[in-house]
This record gives structure tokens, C-alpha cells and sequence, in this order.
């Protein structure tokens, strides 16, 4: 007699409670069995799963945020140079790894912090102790829930306020204080942190244009420390859908919240989104990050000059000013590899023939297919205005707003990729910012040099920006 297997869907409901069994006629009896295919599949399963478990905590590290969308990274915002990484097996697997000195969720404890500044608004140190050496609470405790301020806030991050009990200054009054208890009362004391004592300087020190690594002659371009180009800054991108970063342009810090780089690299102004991008300053590999130089910034404005214009060939107005700032409102603090570049006085005349530098991330030739992954310098020499205006070369292409540099030996100049960088030349001993990268014909072509925004002609749109925002009119404009 042939066996014959009924239909798992012809058994009653109540018949088919029980997944793993299976029914049969034999020799005219109906036998029940269980599925030993599907028990061991469980137990094979079981087993995996398992050694996953026990795999993915013995890896349980930082690694690089993948590229793949499979947790939003929007929440994960470093401060003070720190690196967002992704760690397995946590409720929050994006985190922040912070460099030397800094600690918290989103690196906003400045660990070697000994004392506070003007009324400490700023302070974020590690003193947890009032002035009569009582224990601060911590900010976000339970005892605090109803107090108006607690690490709870909205802006606790930018009030300094978090899982710690460090003193704070959230209110703006003298002095940073704290919470603490005394018997079932919540009350409030100044902390027993000193203020830093304020040096005036005899005579007043030069803050921009200088820089640790000074260049004395590159010829034909090459690799540089961000020591020797402090100044620079790399623009990215941040994809939408993948939270991935794609290096964009360069750019020049000018203030500590301030970079400009050139209009172009916002061709679509009208869908311009400055959560889009990023700010890195420090940095001299696009593949490798330095946690002890590099600092990263959101974009909280980008400012396109008005007139920019792309129809005639040549871009004219090509300039844009760039606003960074952390989440805690802080800006770029200046160390040997992030320093500002001046900005010339609107009279300077240099006279053909200048050298100057550019530097950039930008391709190597005009035929390459990737940019240079390595911060490069090199020379260029100013060109005359007249020069560059003969049919020879640009001819009514250039107005005023734009200058030509090149090498003699057409053997140097900027590519694509270096575009927003800066030109820089000496002036009075330092270094001031005379150009921003902007167009050309190919690259190193003879007769067809690499065409530079003219900064001076842009100083009052500069400076009016800028105050417009409530900033104090730029201090870097050379004497």
C-alpha cells in the first residue's frame, strides 16, 4: 500500500496548534510524527545565534560608520575634534570618541580645565565640589527633575548640562555653582573653582597668517603638514540617505566661526541646506582622520554672494562665507595645525610676478580620475592684468574681480578639487589671504592659468556679512 501524506491544511485548526508534527497512513493506521528536519533546524539555529552573541560582544569596538542607513546618525554630534563611531551590541551603537583631553557623551567635558573664565558661562570642567565641600548633585538626577535647569533641557548640551554633576554656570550669574542636598532640600552654592588670571600683553601679538611649518620654495607642488597650511579647511557633503561624507571643496578659515570658500561649490543655492554639510579643520589625509589635530563643525549659515554669475564662461562674484559652530555654540580653537589666514588690506598692490601658494586636496592632472588624498602646496606666480585680459589668453573672460597666477613653466597649478581653497601671499610678515581658487582652462595648460577670486575687491561685502550676523566686524584685516 502507498503511503500517503495528508494536507497540513486540510487538519483542523485545533489539529495544527503544535507546527512540528506531521500526519501519515500506514497500513491503515494514521500515525502522528514529528518534524526531526525542523528540530534540528531549531537547534542549529539556536547554536548560531549564539555564537553571534557571543562573537558580536568580543567585538564590540569602534569602527568606521558604514555606509548602509541602518541607524540614524543625526544625533550623534561630537564636539571638540571627537569622531562619531559605531559600536555593536549598545542601545545607542553610534557614539562619540573623543581626543585627549575630552570627555562625555559628545565630548564636551574639558577634562584639563582648572579654572573659568569671565563669569565661567563657558566653564567645562570637572569640579564637583561647592565652596564649603559639599557634593554637587548630578544634573540629571531625579532630585532635579522639577528645577529649572537639569540635564534635561532643550540646550542642556550648549548650558554645559548633562549625566554628570560638574559645576556649571547655566543662569549666567558670577560664578559657576551647582545643586546639592542638605537634609530634603534642594539648594544651590557657588563652586569652589579659581578664575584664570588675565595676562595683558604688552604688545599686542599677530594671531593669523602665522603658522608652525614655514614654507620657504615649492616648484613643482607636493605633499605638505596642515602645520604649514593651518588655515585650510576641507568642505563635505553629507549624503541625505547614506549619512555619508564626500570631500566637496576646500576652503580658508578667516574667523574662528568663519570660513570662505568659493560660490560654485553651491551651484544649487536655491536648495542649499547647511545640515548638509560639514567643516574639517586639521586635516592632511582625506582617508585617515587625526583626532589629536582635526576639528569637525556643523554649518550653521552658508552666505553666496548675490551677483555670482556662471553664463559667460568665466564664474564672476565667486565667493561664499561659511558659518561653523558646534552644538555648544563654540567655535574653531586655534592650535599649531588650525590657525586663521588675514585678510589683505584693501590698498595691497603686488606686483607681477609674486610668488604665492595655493594648497589642496585637488587632482594631480587635468586627466586624473581621483583627487589627491594628501594636503599639497605649491608656488605660483602672480600675472599681470593685462597679461591675462590679451586674447592670448582669457581675454574679456577676466574683469576685476579676478586675478590670473601661474608657473613659468606651466608645469604647477590648481586642478579640479582644490576649487575654494586659498591662494595665500606674504604681506608685512605674514600671510594674508589674496585669492580663492576658482577657475581655469584645463590645468597647467600653457597660456591658460588658474583664474583667482580677488579678495580684495570684497572686503566691505566680507565684513558687512559678517556684522549682519552679530558678529564683530573681522579683527584679521592686516595694518
Amino acid at each position: 500500500m502507498i503511503k500517503e501524506k495528508l494536507s497540513f491544511r486540510t487538519l483542523r485548526q485545533s489539529d495544527t496548534q503544535v507546527e512540528n508534527i506531521h500526519w501519515e497512513t500506514h497500513q491503515g493506521h494514521l500515525y502522528c510524527c514529528r518534524k526531526p528536519a525542523l528540530l534540528k533546524m531549531k537547534t542549529l539555529l539556536l547554536s548560531f545565534a549564539f555564537a553571534c552573541i557571543l562573537i558580536g560582544a568580543l567585538e564590540a569596538k569602534p569602527r568606521k560608520i558604514p555606509n548602509e542607513d541602518s541607524e540614524s546618525v543625526e544625533e550623534c554630534v561630537c564636539l571638540n575634534g571627537g569622531t562619531c563611531a559605531y559600536f555593536r551590541l549598545y542601545g545607542r551603537p553610534y557614539r562619540c570618541v573623543c581626543p585627549l583631553g575630552y570627555a562625555g557623551e559628545q565630548c564636551e567635558i574639558d577634562i584639563r580645565s582648572k579654572c573659568y573664565d569671565d563669569n565661567g558661562k563657558d566653564y567645562r570642567g570637572i569640579v564637583s565640589k561647592t565652596n564649603h565641600g559639599r557634593e554637587c548633585l548630578y544634573w540629571d538626577s531625579k532630585e532635579l527633575k522639577n528645577s529649572y535647569f537639569n540635564a534635561h533641557r532643550a540646550n542642556a548640551l550648549e548650558l554645559g548640562l548633562g549625566s554628570h554633576n560638574y559645576c556649571r554656570n547655566p543662569s549666567n550669574g558670577r560664578k559657576p555653582w551647582c545643586y546639592f542636598k542638605s537634609g530634603r532640600k534642594v539648594l544651590t552654592m557657588h563652586c569652589d573653582v579659581p578664575q584664570c588670571e588675565k595676562v595683558e600683553p604688552t604688545v599686542p601679538v599677530p594671531t593669523c597668517g602665522q603658522r608652525q611649518h614655514k614654507m620657504y620654495k615649492v616648484v613643482r607642488g607636493g605633499s605638505t603638514p596642515i602645520e604649514s597650511q593651518p588655515w585650510m579647511a576641507a568642505l563635505y557633503q553629507i549624503s541625505r540617505r547614506h549619512k555619508q561624507e564626500t570631500f566637496l571643496c576646500g576652503a580658508s578659515l578667516i574667523n574662528p566661526c568663519w570660513v570662505m570658500t568659493a560660490a560654485h561649490c553651491f551651484p544649487d543655492a536655491d536648495f542649499v541646506e547647511p545640515k548638509d554639510y560639514v567643516i574639517i579643520l586639521g586635516k592632511s589625509n582625506l582617508d585617515e582622520t587625526n583626532l589629536e589635530k582635526e576639528q569637525k563643525f556643523l554649518v550653521e549659515k552658508i552666505i553666496r554672494h548675490e551677483n555670482f554669475n556662471d553664463l559667460t564662461g568665466a564664474l564672476d562674484n565667486d565667493i561664499t562665507l561659511i558659518k561653523i559652530r558646534s552644538t555648544s555654540g563654540q567655535c574653531a580653537s586655534l592650535t599649531d595645525s588650525v590657525q586663521t589666514i588675514c585678510l589683505p588690506p584693501s590698498d595691497i598692490k603686488l606686483r607681477e610676478g609674486t610668488k604665492c601658494e595655493i594648497a589642496g586636496f585637488g587632482k594631480e592632472s587635468y586627466n586624473s580620475i581621483v583627487y589627491s588624498q594628501l594636503l599639497k602646496s605649491a608656488s605660483v606666480q602672480l600675472i599681470s592684468q593685462e597679461v591675462c585680459q590679451s586674447d592670448k589668453y582669457y581675454g574679456k573672460l577676466l574683469n576685476n574681480n579676478m586675478f590670473c597666477a601661474g608657473d613659468p613653466e606651466w608645469k604647477v597649478d590648481a586642478c579640479k578639487g582644490d576649487s575654494g581653497g586659498p591662494l595665500i601671499c606674504e604681506y608685512n610678515g605674514q600671510m594674508a589671504l589674496y585669492g580663492i581658487i576658482s577657475w581655469g582652462e584645463e590645468c597647467a595648460k600653457e597660456h591658460k592659468p588658474g583664474v583667482y577670486t580677488r579678495i580684495t575687491q570684497y572686503l566691505p561685502w566680507i565684513n558687512e556679512k559678517m556684522s549682519e550676523d552679530n558678529i564683530l566686524r573681522s579683527k584679521k584685516i592686516l595694518k
